[in-house]
């Protein structure tokens, strides 16, 4: 075998090595270039719903404050439903909104006797 032939035997897998490192040079630049871009678009993306989250947020605070202080106007008006619907306290009631007193009830007054024996 002569050298010339040997050399090109030792150059060949130095270029089979060499575009082996090409390839893998370049499939890494390729997957590099796409997440790159992903990561742009998902940047992007974000940015965009931003604002459309924060008037979510804001209409769901407003809408929190309602229903709380509708939520505290419902107990008051329960609270009085069922003041005035209670069988117990109707009578009750009945003299409060008409000023009437029960006429089976009489007045009791209290006099003191030390009071009244004064000479």
């Amino acid at each position: 075998m002569s050298w010339i032939e040997l050399m090109a035997r030792k150059t060949t897998p130095l270029v089979a090595r060499g575009k082996a490192r090409q390839s893998l040079l370049l499939e890494s630049t390729v997957k590099l270039t796409v997440n790159i871009l992903l990561a742009v678009v998902a940047t992007s993306t974000i940015a965009k719903l931003l604002p459309h989250y924060r008037q979510q947020k804001a209409e769901l605070d407003r809408l929190s404050t309602s229903i709380s202080s509708l939520e505290k106007e419902r107990d008051g008006v329960w609270q009085d439903f069922s003041h005035n619907f209670d069988p117990e306290q109707s009578g009750r009631i009945m003299r409060e909104q008409s000023g009437q007193e029960d006429p089976s009830r009489h007045p009791i007054v209290l006099i003191d006797p030390l009071q009244n024996s004064q000479p």
